[in-house]
């Protein structure tokens, strides 16, 4: 299975302005408001490419078949709790994780690996492959600026 892994470096003044942030205030908070919005902002493009290449069937929705697995993509992100931490996708030291997902059943995980009798037709890594380096550059860009802000913020409150 292929993974992706987005290891971010070069951002030592925005580290630095992120810790002294998260000295000031709670760091749970601070995170929320800058590396998991900025992480969730970056997978949009991400989300859109497995919207439009996720595979639908012929299928009508009916009783049957209420939903297609299009309308289960999401994409989240958020601090990784105790759960996150077990995986082996996500580092003890991760502050943040972004995710999209389409609902875990036989059939995206017959669409995305294949099975013996079905060739693959996948959808996620693709779409994750396909926009990698536009994910880093966006969440450069709005780290950026949600640092920026928390910053002034916190700024507006000392007064």
């Amino acid at each position: 299975m292929a993974t992706e892994i987005f290891r971010i470096e070069g951002l030592e003044e925005l580290e630095s302005k992120l810790s002294d942030l998260m000295a000031l205030g709670r760091a749970d908070t601070v995170a929320r408001q800058t590396l998991v919005k900025a992480a969730k902002d970056a997978m949009e493009p991400v989300y859109n490419e497995v919207l439009t290449t996720v595979p639908v069937g012929t299928k009508a929705r009916d009783e049957k078949n209420p939903i297609h697995m299009r309308d289960t993509v999401k994409v989240t992100a958020r601090i990784p709790n105790e759960t996150d931490k077990k995986s082996t996708m996500v580092n003890q030291t991760d502050v943040a994780i972004a995710v999209v997902s389409v609902k875990k059943s036989a059939v995206s995980l017959a669409q995305e690996f294949g099975t013996k009798k079905i060739p693959a037709q996948s959808f996620l890594r693709p779409a994750i492959s396909k926009h990698r380096d536009n994910v880093v550059s966006i969440f450069k860009e709005n780290l950026v600026e949600y640092i920026n802000t928390v910053a002034a913020k916190q700024a507006r409150r000392k007064k």
